[in-house]
């Protein structure tokens, strides 16, 4: 079955648990991913709208004041598609669309319970009835100036002088934090066409280079951005973590082996200045969780407690590469990963990087240089399911220069 759901975009965190949810049940399950794309993007909406049996309207105080949201709906109803309305933040009863105020769902608190209610729903629904053989005229377009805007950057020409007015009405927008999500992507979507000047092409590389950005989801305090696309890779509350995994914890520690599928969710975003990974210098023990094994072409992999012993070398070139190794395997790239790999693991070990890094995302957590052992710490999450692992990864003095190298002893537990 295809199911659409219909939602504002500060509700996609909410959205990708809810799709998980019917995926478990054997749907497929299709959702927008912009906000917004010019015609074509809406074409592509509304054709997706008349394919689905179930439309699914994420209630919340965005998608009800939402037009894209309500035009998806009135289509919807018009075509006669089977509605489940479905609360993903809570809204006075008033304020939601004439229609779906019987058999919501509250979907605000996802619980064992709202899950089996959405299957009750879900089951409640009639059968989606063939298409109308004479269709309902399709909605217009949303109009918003952020489409003004997208038409100017997809224009066959822009002169030079609009290429900077535009950059900096962009630049002042994306300043709103509402706003600043969909900002970005028009900046992106700027970056990539012809004919801009070297100037404005400098100044966009400079506004979007890598670096820890407010969390665009709105999940969580900061997200990585890597210069090209949005990363697995989070802070909340001071710490670093991937988050497809709940972020260690300082105080109290998580008892070892405990699992977890939660993620934490922050009350805002926050501007946050990029965070330097932290360099240990004395024995300690790290949090970690492990929600699962990390299955590599060399074998399984077990996480466990890491302690570290002690040295004096440069710390801040260990963990430059560390983090530049870590950006090229989330990004995967992996010509830019082999320039951080010692020659002998490029030789030998080439297949255990392609084969374990093609299915995970990594979070960079901690790096030590001190002692006879130096090496540094990463979250492994799978790109498919929730499984996690933490691995001690070994550094090398290669000429003169740090690389990573015997992933082998990392990936066996030694």
């Amino acid at each position: 079955m295809h199911v659409f759901i219909s939602y504002a975009r500060r509700d996609q965190a909410s959205i990708s648990q809810l799709r998980a949810d019917f995926e478990r049940l054997g749907h497929y399950v299709w959702f927008d991913r912009e906000s917004h794309g010019g015609q074509d993007w809406w074409d592509d909406v509304l054709a997706h709208v008349r394919g689905c049996v179930v439309f699914v309207f994420a209630i919340s105080p965005d998608s009800v004041r939402s037009k894209a949201c309500l035009a998806e709906l009135r289509y919807a109803e018009a075509l006669k598609r089977p509605v489940l309305p479905v609360v993903v933040r809570r809204v006075p009863k008033s304020e939601i669309p004439d229609g779906l105020t019987a058999g919501l769902v509250d979907y605000s608190d996802r619980s064992a319970e709202t899950a089996i209610a959405l299957l009750k729903a879900f089951n409640a629904l009639p059968m989606a009835k063939p298409l109308p053989q004479r269709m309902p005229a399709e909605p217009e377009i949303p109009t918003s100036y952020l489409n003004a805007y997208l038409d100017r950057i997809d224009a066959d020409e822009i002169a030079d002088a609009d290429q900077v007015e535009l950059l900096a009405a962009l630049k002042v927008r994306l300043g709103d934090e509402q706003e600043r999500a969909d900002v970005w992507d028009l900046l992106v979507r700027l970056r990539g066409r012809p004919g801009l000047t070297r100037q404005v092409a400098d100044e966009i590389e400079q506004v979007l280079a890598p670096g820890w950005q407010p969390d665009p989801h709105e999940r969580f305090e900061a997200r990585y951005w890597d210069g090209q696309v949005w990363t697995t890779l989070v802070v909340q509350n001071g710490q670093e973590f991937n988050d497809r995994s709940k972020p260690p914890q300082v105080n109290p520690p998580r008892p070892r082996g405990e699992k977890t599928d939660e993620l934490v969710m922050p009350s805002a975003p926050v501007r946050r200045e990029p965070a330097a990974v932290a360099v240990k210098a004395k024995r300690r023990v790290l949090p970690w969780v492990v929600a699962g094994a990390v299955v590599a072409a060399a074998g399984g992999v077990t996480g466990g407690l890491l302690v570290f012993g002690s040295s004096s070398a440069d710390p801040e070139a260990a963990t430059r590469i560390a983090r530049n190794f870590v950006d090229a395997v989330n990004t995967r790239d992996d010509k830019a990963m082999q320039r951080y790999v010692c020659a002998r693991d490029l030789k030998e070990n080439s297949h255990l990087y392609g084969a374990f890094f093609d299915t995970a995302n990594v979070t960079l957590e901690s790096v030590n240089i001190d002692g006879a052992d130096p090496r540094f710490t990463i979250l492994a999450a799978r790109t498919t399911g929730n499984s996690s692992v933490t691995l001690n990864i070994p550094l090398a003095d290669e000429n003169g220069e740090w690389r990573v190298c015997d992933i082998s002893k990392a990936l066996s537990g030694r």
